[in-house]
């Protein structure tokens, strides 16, 4: 889908302007945690700052991602107490990352919006922001999803 879509990018694809990962992100807070933290602290975080994810970090290394989801559904729903849980046990580890100079469709392709609704975004290895499949301007999801079907009827063409 890649080469397809820088194709369609060059032509205009009915899209105004280029938005890029990095103009997304911006230069807004990211927010995170810490994996030995226990969830009602994270949880007051996302609440503070009105998110539905922080990283979770060890000193500046990524250790993983910790939703809103994450806590009902691996922490309070198996009727664990997030006040004595910790952020480790009900985050998702190893997260899939983009890069902050990947263009759009990669944060697409690594399935933003159908598996992942946050994505890290990284800067040098290190994490600059958290994407959220919200922030995608829909005009980019429906050129992405148009692709995707164009490629699923005709194996034989290459994008």
């Amino acid at each position: 889908l890649g080469e397809a879509w820088r194709r369609a990018r060059r032509v205009g694809g009915g899209m105004k302007a280029r938005c890029t990962l990095r103009q997304i992100i911006g230069d807004r807070t990211l927010h995170h945690t810490a994996p030995d933290a226990p969830l009602s602290e994270a949880a007051a975080v996302m609440a503070e700052h009105g998110v539905g994810a922080v990283a979770v970090l060890s000193g500046e290394t990524l250790e993983g991602i910790l939703s809103e989801r994450d806590i009902v559904f691996r922490s309070v729903a198996q009727g664990h107490d997030p006040s004595r849980t910790p952020v480790a046990d009900a985050m998702t580890r190893a997260p899939v990352t983009v890069d902050i100079d990947d263009p759009i469709s990669d944060a697409l392709a690594a399935k933003l919006g159908d598996r992942f609704r946050h994505l890290p975004v990284m800067d040098a290895g290190r994490v600059f922001g958290l994407l959220s499949n919200r922030e995608i301007p829909p005009e980019y999801v429906t050129m992405f999803e148009r692709f995707r079907e164009m490629a699923a009827a005709d194996p034989a063409t290459e994008f």
